[in-house]
């Protein structure tokens, strides 16, 4: 029973400070919407809470990436993905996986659904069985 608080102790730790990072990130982000979206996408897609299996943690992260993506016009999406390497485009699709399966995020699936071609074209199919896969893994 103990070894069980133990690590849920750590587990909320890890979740405190990977949201901490989360918000630093959403921090940094938010002036670069206006000014540099394109920055503001790559800033967006570091370090993903690869590491929880937290929704919430998942889902202020995507919120981070998703204010980056309706901040860039559409017809800048082609240059912002031609921009992003190809682990930045893998953690990308990852991210519109994520949004299309969020609940109560149907307003957002008209972006994702714009962002999902071009970075397919960019990263290729293997992209999408990588972002897939990971997500079914709660990744």
């Amino acid at each position: 029973r103990h070894a069980r608080f133990f690590a849920m102790a750590a587990s909320s730790t890890d979740d405190s400070a990977l949201m901490a990072a989360i918000q630093s990130r959403d921090a940094a982000v938010k002036p670069l919407l206006r000014s540099d979206p394109q920055s503001a996408l790559r800033l967006s897609l570091t370090d993903p809470p690869y590491a929880t299996k937290t929704a919430a943690v998942k889902e202020a992260s995507f919120e981070v990436v998703g204010k980056a993506l309706v901040a860039i016009k559409e017809a800048d999406i082609e240059a912002a993905v031609s921009a992003l390497s190809l682990d930045e485009c893998d953690v990308l699709m990852k991210y519109l996986y994520r949004g299309f399966g969020m609940e109560g995020r149907e307003k957002l699936y008209p972006a994702l659904l714009k962002w999902h071609p071009v970075v397919l074209r960019r990263a290729g199919q293997a992209s999408i069985v990588r972002a897939i896969s990971e997500v079914q893994r709660g990744l």
